[in-house]
C-alpha cells in the first residue's frame, strides 16, 4: 500500500561510453606518513607523462605513486599549481620503465554551458579500489554558481583561512555527492566530454558539499607558474571526503620495487566496497561519523538537541553519546543521504519493497527507507505530507494491533531549502501501550522524515518502543549511562533508542 504511494521507478537514459575515456584514467595515492595516505583519481592529460588531479589530496613530505591502467605503477612529482582551483599537474620522475601501451591522454574539455539537470558522469576509484566505476550524477542549482554561494558560513570562514579553493571559484554544482576516491575524477557530459574535474565533499552534517571544478581551468593550471604547494596548506583541517583515507600496516615503499606494488594492490583490493542497490538507488558506505560530529554541522540538528535535553532533563537519563557513531550511506545519482548505526547493516528487504537498518537485538525498534523517482514538480509537498501519514498511520497501527497514532506537534514541522529541497519530521505516538514479549509495557513512538524535490520523494520511518516502567525508575532514582554498572542492559537500550531516532531525523539530501 505505501509503495504504491511512494514509488515509480524510472530508470534514467544513460548515453556516456567510458570506454572512450579509460584509458586516461588513474589512480593517486600520496603518502602522508608512515601509516597514512590519501587516495585521488587523476587523469592524463595530453601526455601520458602529464596528470591532473586535486591540490588538497597533495602532502609535502609523501611520495606521489600513479597507477596506470590498474597494472604499473610510476612515481611522480608536482609541476604546477593552480591553488585558487584546488588543482594540481603532476609528472612523472624521470628514468622509470616505459608506461604501457594503449594510453590515450585527454587532449581537450568541451566549454560550453552545462543546463541545470543535465546527466553528468565522473570516472574515478571509489575508495582506492583497484577498479574504476562510472557515477552518474545531475547538474544542480545555484545561483550565482561560485563556491561562496553553495557552502555554508562556517566552511566558507576556513577556507578563507587556508586559501583555497578560492571562494570566488567558478563551480558546475553537483546534485549528489562525490564518493571518497572520487577527488580529481574527470567529469564528462552525456557525449564523453570533458567537462571538469571532481572537488568538494566538504562536510555538512552527514552528508557532503560536491561541486565540479570546470574544465576550463585547465588553460590556468597550464600556464601557471607556481609548482610548490601554498603557505598554510598543512592547516588544512576541512574534510575533503572525496579523498579517501588508506591505512597502511606495512613499512615505507620501496623505489618502484615490486613488493611495493603487490602491497598497494592487495590493501586496495581490500578496501573495494559493495553497493546496496534497488529500486533505482544504490547506497554506498562513504565515512563514518559521532553524532557529536553530526549535530555540529548538520543543517537541522533542533529535534535531536531537543531529544538530548529531554533524556536529561525530564527522564533523568544521561546518556553515552560518545558511543554514538554512524555509517554514513550515500546514493550518488539521487544525492540521498542515510546514517546507519554502527554495526549495523543496510540491506534491502523485497517484502516490504524498502531498504531497512538490520536489527539483531530482536525488539521492535526499526528503521525502515522507501524511495520514489518520478515528477514531483507540481505536488504540493503538504498534500503529500498528509496522504503518506494517513497511509502510514493505518499501515503501522495495523502490524501493531492499535487504533492509530497521535502527532507530537512540539516535534513535528516541515522546512524548504534551495533547490526546491522540501524535508518534513514528524513524531506521532500510538494511541495505546504495548505489552512486550519480555511483559514490560511499552509507548510506541513512530519518527518519520520525508525528503521531496522535483524529481524523487525519499521516507524514512522509525519504530521506537519505549519502556514505561524503565522510564519510571530513572526519572526516580535517575541512570547515568556514561557509569552504567549494573544497568548496562537498560542502558543500551536506551543509547539504541536516541541512535535510531537520529538515524531517522539525519536522512537527508546531499547539498
Amino acid at each position: 500500500m505505501l509503495m504504491s504511494v511512494l514509488w515509480a521507478l524510472q530508470s534514467p537514459a544513460q548515453s556516456f561510453n567510458p570506454d572512450q575515456v579509460k584509458n586516461a584514467l588513474v589512480k593517486v595515492i600520496v603518502k602522508v606518513n608512515d601509516r597514512e595516505s590519501n587516495s585521488l583519481t587523476g587523469f592524463l592529460w595530453k601526455s601520458p607523462h602529464q596528470i591532473v588531479t586535486s591540490l588538497h589530496g597533495m602532502s609535502r613530505t609523501g611520495d606521489i605513486m600513479v597507477l596506470y591502467q590498474g597494472q604499473a605503477w610510476r612515481r611522480a612529482q608536482i609541476k604546477k599549481v593552480l591553488q585558487k582551483a584546488d588543482l594540481v599537474l603532476l609528472e612523472l620522475l624521470p628514468g622509470q620503465p616505459e608506461l604501457p601501451a594503449g594510453l590515450v591522454p585527454i587532449q581537450s574539455f568541451h566549454p560550453g554551458k552545462i543546463a541545470v539537470g543535465m546527466e553528468v558522469f565522473a570516472l574515478g576509484y571509489n575508495g582506492g579500489a583497484t577498479g574504476s566505476s562510472s557515477r552518474q550524477m545531475k547538474k544542480g542549482y545555484v545561483d550565482p554558481e561560485t563556491l561562496a554561494n553553495l557552502i555554508p558560513k562556517k566552511d566558507k570562514d576556513a577556507l578563507a583561512k587556508i586559501g583555497f579553493p578560492a571562494l570566488d571559484l567558478n563551480i558546475l554544482y553537483l546534485e549528489g555527492s562525490l564518493l571518497p576516491g572520487f577527488s580529481g575524477a574527470p567529469v564528462f557530459d552525456t557525449q564523453s566530454r570533458l567537462i571538469g574535474i571532481g572537488d568538494g565533499g566538504l562536510e555538512k552534517g552527514a552528508s557532503n558539499v560536491s561541486w565540479i571544478i570546470p574544465a576550463s581551468y585547465l588553460t590556468e593550471l597550464e600556464s601557471s607558474g607556481l609548482s610548490a604547494l601554498p603557505p598554510g596548506f598543512e592547516n588544512l583541517t576541512q574534510l575533503f571526503s572525496a579523498t579517501a583515507k588508506i591505512e597502511f600496516s606495512a613499512p615505507e615503499m620501496a623505489e618502484s620495487s615490486r613488493e611495493t606494488e603487490e602491497f598497494l594492490d592487495v590493501s586496495f583490493e581490500e578496501m573495494d566496497e559493495l553497493s546496496v542497490e534497488a529500486i533505482g538507488f544504490e547506497f554506498y558506505t562513504t565515512k563514518n561519523r559521532s553524532i557529536m560530529e553530526m549535530m555540529y554541522s548538520s543543517d537541522d540538528p533542533e529535534n535531536i538537541q531537543k531529544l538530548a535535553e529531554e533524556f536529561a532533563l525530564e527522564l533523568n537519563i544521561q546518556l553515552d553519546y560518545e558511543a554514538m557513531r554512524f555509517d554514513i550511506y550515500e546514493d550518488i545519482y539521487n544525492g540521498i543521504v542515510l546514517a546507519v548505526p554502527e554495526g549495523r547493516s543496510l540491506l534491502f528487504n523485497p517484502e516490504e519493497e524498502a531498504f531497512q537498518v538490520e536489527n539483531a537485538d530482536g525488539n521492535d525498534m526499526h528503521l525502515f527507507f522507501y524511495g520514489m523517482q518520478s515528477d514531483f514538480s507540481q505536488t504540493d509537498f503538504e498534500e503529500l505530507l498528509f496522504s503518506i501519514g494517513d497511509i502510514i498511520n493505518e499501515d503501522f497501527a495495523l502490524r501493531y494491533g492499535m487504533s492509530g497514532f497521535t502527532i507530537d506537534e512540539e516535534y513535528s514541522y516541515w522546512d524548504e531549502f534551495e533547490g526546491n529541497r522540501k524535508v518534513a519530521w514528524i513524531l506521532s505516538l500510538g494511541n495505546e501501550n504495548l505489552i512486550g514479549e519480555d511483559g514490560l509495557e511499552y509507548a510506541l513512538y513512530m519518527y518519520m522524515t520525508l525528503l521531496m524535490n522535483e524529481d524523487k520523494s525519499f521516507l524514512s520511518i522509525a519504530t521506537i518502543p519505549i519502556p514505561v516502567e524503565l522510564v519510571e525508575m530513572a526519572m526516580t532514582y535517575g541512570l547515568d549511562c556514561n557509569n552504567p554498572g549494573l544497568y548496562g542492559e537498560y542502558c543500551r537500550y536506551f543509547n539504541q533508542v536516541f541512535q535510531t531516532f537520529a538515524a531517522a531525523h539525519l536522512t537527508s539530501f546531499a547539498y
